[in-house]
């Protein structure tokens, strides 16, 4: 599958990329195509609860979590977002998502720019980063719709899946976050949203982003 086949312009003029499949395998593979270093990579959470958590390789970075998706349960996390209460600290790295069905990528996009200072970074997407570093989330997204390198790893990365992969124009019913902890607070990065959602403070990145995620579910 070349990025051609899997980057489209629909008739209404908006980009859209097939969607990727919830495979740790497939993102590292992205990943470190991209070149971030071998030593770095996502593993499967196999549940929320602490003696799974307890399961899980340290240290944690970033969190990455895959949600059912609804109209019911984005309105309100659009509102939460946009509140003059959700104050974000500067050092948020955050574009806005303006490709369709591109929240996979999104999501890895922003649990590794939120830990460039922890892990180590080279090749294309060391040259993304610094290209946008100043830029606003806006300008961002739009350097990221002309990324070849980007969109190639993507590509490679839908087609890893263990299922067929859908068509680029695919309705979705599930959206990625990222959850990572900058300035001691913990962050839920969402690129469809207007800013990301400050949870207030955290220590354990783990433990804090699984009741965050716990809370999202059950709301």
């Amino acid at each position: 599958m070349s990025a051609s086949e899997s980057a489209t312009k629909p008739s209404e003029g908006k980009l859209r990329w097939v969607p990727l499949e919830s495979s740790p395998e497939a993102m590292n593979k992205m990943i470190h195509a991209l070149g971030v270093d071998k030593s770095v990579g996502f593993s499967d959470v196999w549940g929320l609860d602490d003696e799974l958590l307890d399961m899980v390789a340290q240290p944690v970075r970033a969190l990455v979590f895959l949600f059912p998706q609804s109209e019911d349960g984005r309105g309100p996390r659009m509102e939460e977002a946009a509140a003059a209460s959700n104050t974000v600290s500067p050092k948020v790295w955050f574009t806005r998502q303006t490709i369709g069905n591109a929240c996979g990528t999104m999501a890895v996009l922003h649990a590794l720019g939120n830990c460039q200072d922890t892990v180590t970074i080279g090749g294309e997407l060391a040259a993304f980063f610094a290209q946008t570093s100043d830029l606003p989330p806006g300008e961002r997204a739009a350097k990221l719709e002309t990324n070849a390198a980007i969109a190639e790893s993507h590509s490679a990365s839908a087609a890893e899946g263990q299922t067929a992969a859908p068509s680029a124009d695919a309705e979705v019913e599930h959206h990625y976050s990222a959850f990572v902890v900058v300035d001691g607070s913990l962050y839920e990065v969402d690129g469809m949203l207007s800013a990301p959602i400050n949870h207030g403070p955290s220590s354990d990145l783990l433990r804090d982003g699984a009741r965050a995620i716990k809370k999202r579910i059950e709301a």
